[in-house]
């Protein structure tokens, strides 16, 4: 491949969450792979933490965050600060994995001279070449307008599960910091973006009372600085001796997240970025999808391939008449977890006796 310092690619994927930016790791890939290039720079909202999601593998030479040229209700003042920066790096080319029409005029008046991107409506005009999708394109899920979108243009994306490499460096300082905690080790992603997709306090404590009493073991507590009451109230409302196994992560570096994760028996969590990185690690990943999606998106978003075991509402009874994007988290039950949880856990033994039986022919 050659050094990216004499050809520069930029990929903009302008989805805000962690987990859209870890979906969209095998497109990256494909990319760097097409274009012969060691890394891309990548166009994205800072909240995607692309810079961290990257690091390991070094597919992203820089991080551009959309953030730094907006303010404001002047797009189209942001629109040529952004172009301005962006000609300055002289570009080849742009894959706009993304239907904005902005960041494509964006990338025209910086003179990139090739941009390929979805083409779905005006944005089509202030494409360079290439193939677009169609108008029927518009209603699929983000993952699959990516992969037609790279696959119309001779692109190999390969399995489009996900997954993130994780640093020797940052395994072993998790099991110097956490070699104590007795296992297994269970993760709770309690963090979410909106109320709609939060289990709340009572049903994760719940559930780490039943984690406790059953499997023993560690439970980690994962979120941000929004979830800091949010973990400290599930580690108070353990008994004396099981609130000394429950330890609070909060806003640890990314890295070190996968390296916990990756390190993690099992992890339950609600529908959120940790999900997703979890399931891109390697773990098991029970989750909690009570808000109605679309049939088309279903698919995606819970996908045992891709290591994310689905739990929903229990009611399913009326699901045709639900509300579409309405939340139904409080339908989930701690024994509908219980019980995905437990199924895994027979499962990983059964794999794990297998494996012994096998090495000991």
């Amino acid at each position: 491949m050659s050094d990216s310092g004499t050809r520069r690619i930029l990929v903009i994927q302008a989805l805000p969450g962690i987990g859209d930016m870890v979906w969209h790791v095998p497109f990256i890939r494909a990319i760097c792979q097409f274009e012969q290039v060691r890394c891309v720079d990548i166009l994205a909202e800072k909240r995607s933490m692309t810079d961290q999601i990257f690091a390991t593998e070094g597919l992203v030479s820089e991080a551009i965050w959309l953030d730094d040229f907006l303010h404001g209700k002047k797009r189209l003042r942001s629109i040529l600060r952004l172009a301005k920066y962006l000609r300055s790096k002289h570009y080849q080319r742009v894959w706009i994995l993304h239907y904005s029409f902005s960041w494509a005029l964006a990338a025209l008046l910086a003179g990139i001279p090739s941009r390929f991107g979805y083409g779905l409506g005006a944005q089509r005009l202030l494409l360079s070449g290439g193939n677009y999708l169609s108008k029927n394109d518009a209603a699929l899920h983000p993952i699959d307008k990516a992969v037609k979108l790279l696959a119309l243009n001779g692109l190999d994306v390969g399995d489009i599960a996900p997954s993130i490499p994780v640093s020797a460096d940052n395994k072993a300082s998790i099991e110097h910091r956490f070699k104590a905690m007795p296992r297994p080790w269970f993760t709770f992603g309690i963090g979410a973006t909106d109320h709609g997709r939060q289990w709340g306090v009572r049903n994760f404590t719940d559930l780490a009372k039943v984690i406790s009493n059953h499997y023993g073991g560690s439970i980690f507590l994962l979120g941000g600085r929004a979830e800091v009451d949010m973990a400290e109230q599930i580690k108070n409302s353990m008994d004396s001796e099981h609130s000394a196994t429950v330890v609070t992560i909060i806003a640890y570096p990314i890295g070190e997240l996968c390296a916990l994760l990756n390190m993690s028996d099992y992890f339950v969590g609600n529908d959120s970025g940790m999900l997703n990185l979890s399931a891109a690690v390697g773990t098991p990943s029970i989750g909690l999808l009570g808000m109605v999606y679309r049939s088309i998106d279903n698919h995606r978003i819970a996908d045992d391939k891709r290591n994310i075991y689905a739990v929903f509402p229990n009611d399913q009874r009326h699901q045709q008449e639900r509300e579409f994007n309405v939340s139904y988290m409080h339908q989930i039950s701690v024994a509908s977890v219980g019980l995905k949880l437990q199924q895994l856990f027979e499962k990983h033994s059964a794999e794990v006796r297998q494996d012994r039986a096998a090495s000991a022919t």
